[in-house]
């Protein structure tokens, strides 16, 4: 497969080196523990040097309906402090930007990849800690297929 510029030659005679995912995406969806008729849909794509995630939430009352954009942030391995990643917000959605903030600094210290996560999840009304079990529920989910993907998980594609 060859990619093009608008109006030039292909990418890669121009030294852009295209990365293809190391494995297909992945869909999960998951019932949240504290809210019974909310699913939390993960999507999930793992490329050699990045992991590509996008969350979303949907309830009965809503699951016809399309989901608002949300926030779209980035976060990286610190070689300085490894215990506290390097964050930013790209896209910063006031509703969901925590949410998206927590998840891809968890993600990228275990994975010790550079993480990007696109999150429109909402949680409403929740308090602290159920909201707290929602990253948690995210976070296993993710880890569990990264896992079963080459039965450990890989740093940095090694």
């Amino acid at each position: 497969m060859s990619y093009t510029t608008q109006n030039g030659p292909p990418l890669e005679s121009q030294g852009v080196q295209l990365l293809p995912p190391s494995a297909p995406a992945k869909h999960i969806a998951l019932p949240l523990p504290r809210f019974p008729h909310t699913t939390l849909h993960i999507r999930l794509t793992r490329l050699e040097t990045s992991n590509l995630i996008f969350l979303t939430t949907t309830d009965h009352a809503t699951s016809s309906s399309s989901s608002a954009l949300g926030s779209f942030v980035c976060a990286m391995p610190n070689r300085l402090d490894q215990s506290d990643p390097l964050s930013t917000a790209l896209l910063p959605v006031p509703a969901t930007v925590d949410f998206a903030i927590l998840v891809a600094k968890i993600l990228a210290r275990r994975t010790g990849k550079q993480t990007y996560v696109g999150c429109s999840a909402t949680f409403g009304e929740a308090t602290v800690e159920e909201k707290v079990e929602g990253v948690r529920a995210a976070v296993e989910a993710i880890m569990s297929e990264f896992r079963g993907h080459e039965g450990n998980v890989l740093v940095n594609g090694v």
